[in-house]
């Protein structure tokens, strides 16, 4: 059933404009059995009788007429709604990511020597080098403190003083443990 027959359908059933039918049917995807029984919440069924009910009880006559299996919709198959929850959650999944992009690529991580700038390297990068090269990054990371290099981290989010607070302090004790190790040399 296309999308201007579900219109009519629906009109006829729940006695309303087809303005009202089409608004209803578009805000539930064109489903139905959704669209009766939001326009039935919303009062705007013009019927006595439950058009939810009438339209049941109508396909539950046809469907005897010809010996079919009942089914509210014959083009809606079992497995369709689900098919709408996975899209639901693709959906969300797809706008967390989208988020989670946007603040990575808004939030940078800051790699110092001597207090000199050396690089400003989006966060959503540094993270796709952590997954990919997690072995190999935090090695690095570790080392390089020996070699004067500090990490910071710049942005709305992740400029927070607690943040930068924390990794100054891993910068302190790499370098006081420098400096224990050149008191015993001498």
């Amino acid at each position: 059933m296309d999308h201007l027959e579900k219109v009519e359908k629906l009109r006829q059933k729940a006695d309303v404009s087809y303005d009202e039918a089409k608004k209803a049917l578009e805000e539930c995807d064109w489903d139905m059995l959704d669209a009766l029984v939001m326009l039935e919440e919303q009062g705007k069924i013009k019927n006595s009788e439950s058009a939810s009910s009438q339209y049941n009880s109508d396909r539950t006559s046809e469907n005897s007429e010809t010996a079919q299996p009942l089914t509210v919709f014959p083009e809606q198959s079992q497995g369709e709604g689900s098919g709408q929850k996975k899209s639901n959650f693709f959906t969300k999944l797809g706008k967390a990511i989208k988020y989670l992009v946007q603040k990575g690529c808004e939030n940078s991580l800051v790699i110092k020597q001597h207090g000199q700038a050396l690089m400003d390297l989006p966060v959503i990068a540094f993270i796709i080098l952590l997954i990919l090269f997690f072995w190999v990054v935090i090695p690095i990371m570790v080392v390089s403190l020996f070699f004067d290099f500090s990490y910071n981290f710049k942005g709305a989010e992740l400029g927070k003083d607690k943040i930068n607070r924390t990794m100054d302090q891993a910068t302190e004790a790499v370098n006081h443990f420098k400096s224990e190790i050149n008191k015993d040399d001498k």
